[in-house]
């Protein structure tokens, strides 16, 4: 059988990939191999590894890299131990193909490492383009490395036959993330006011707020505070779900913040490591609004057709539905976005970034290379 092995490093990434392995699994031609890395296996991010066991899906490998994001050094030290790590685990699994998403700064000791061993790279959603982030860098050199790649819409395929000067292997998918809406029932407002505590006849909202990885962490805590403070103020009269930052630099002393508000603040504020998918994409169908810098914000809402305030220019650069509102990331600029997005103009769903049917796609393309 064709041993397609798929790595997953952090909780939104799994989120896009789920789906995926699991028609690989069920694919009698096809051998699933999983490693799981990076922030599922950090209990402080919490221990993912865990959902995707529960899920029935085999972790094949484990690359426990102890993560350290405290400083670019740091990182670049992280970075070190995952090259290590995964030319051990990919001598002894002897993948086909490694299948890979997105941008994310340990993709380039994974990729590189994988190319020097002369295993054809499988690339998700390269040729996007997220200015505000260092992401663009990674995404760029992963997609010259990738033989094979999975772009989400048309517009991300140009990029990519511009990058590499040819039209081979690229196949538009649609995004994987959007496959669950198809799959899964989602939880129903009562199951989620039970397990997380909230209040069912309260507003609901979802905040997940990253790093911006070119400015500095002083940057970053100044926006956090202007997020709160705007929050505080402005929905006053909600519940707010707060998912922990990644593992970027910057992303602990966010979290500090958030943690400390929901301390201070614990009628208004529920703070948790991760939600997981299904709680995650169920939540978000129940809130008046989305608030922060996720992807989720600008891929999956727009599904749902959830009014977004997009802060910041982490995602800049991206392609915005008509659900999406952009701020800058002062105090005043947040609270008018909030304000302007719960007009009612901004509930608008859209099926730009796909029909939820990528990874049916993707392993069709598989099976065939």
């Amino acid at each position: 059988m064709k041993r397609i092995c798929v790595v997953t490093a952090t909780r939104a990434e799994y989120g896009y990939l789920k789906w995926l392995m699991k028609d690989v699994q069920a694919d009698s031609s096809l051998e699933l191999q999983v490693i799981a890395t990076g922030t599922h296996l950090d209990k402080s991010q919490g221990h993912t590894v865990e959902q995707i066991i529960a899920d029935g899906i085999s972790v094949s490998a484990e690359v426990d890299v102890q993560l350290d994001n405290s400083s670019s050094k740091a990182i670049c030290e992280t970075m070190a131990r995952y090259g290590n790590g995964f030319a051990e685990v990919f001598a002894h699994l002897q993948p086909d193909v490694v299948v890979v998403l997105g941008d994310r700064y340990e993709l380039l000791p994974i990729c590189s490492t994988a190319f020097m061993m002369q295993i054809p790279i499988a690339h998700l959603s390269g040729g996007d383009v997220t200015e505000g982030a260092l992401d663009d860098g990674v995404r760029n050199a992963v997609t010259m490395l990738a033989t094979y790649h999975f772009p989400i819409t048309e517009d991300c395929a140009k990029n990519i036959r511009r990058m590499r000067g040819e039209d081979k292997n690229i196949f538009v998918t649609g995004s994987t993330s959007l496959d669950f809406f198809n799959r899964t029932n989602l939880m129903s407002r009562e199951g989620l006011a039970e397990n997380l505590g909230l209040d069912i006849n309260k507003k609901w909202a979802l905040c997940t707020l990253h790093s911006e990885t070119k400015q500095d962490i002083s940057y970053n805590v100044r926006m956090a505070d202007n997020l709160i403070s705007a929050m505080k103020e402005s929905l006053s009269d909600f519940q707010i779900v707060i998912t922990n930052a990644n593992a970027d630099l910057g992303g602990q002393e966010i979290n500090k913040l958030m943690m400390k508000v929901a301390d201070e603040s614990q009628n208004q504020f529920v703070v948790v490591p991760s939600l997981g998918q299904k709680r995650y994409l169920s939540y978000m169908k129940q809130v008046e609004l989305v608030l922060g810098n996720s992807s989720s914000g600008i891929l999956e809402s727009p599904y749902l057709g959830v009014p977004t305030v997009n802060i910041g220019e982490r995602q800049k650069g991206r392609y915005r539905c008509e659900n999406i509102i952009q701020s800058g990331i002062e105090k005043n600029e947040i609270e008018q976005s909030i304000k302007e997005v719960m007009s009612g103009k901004y509930s608008i769903p859209s099926t730009y970034w796909g029909d939820g049917n990528a990874s049916g796609k993707i392993v069709k393309v598989l099976k065939n290379i």
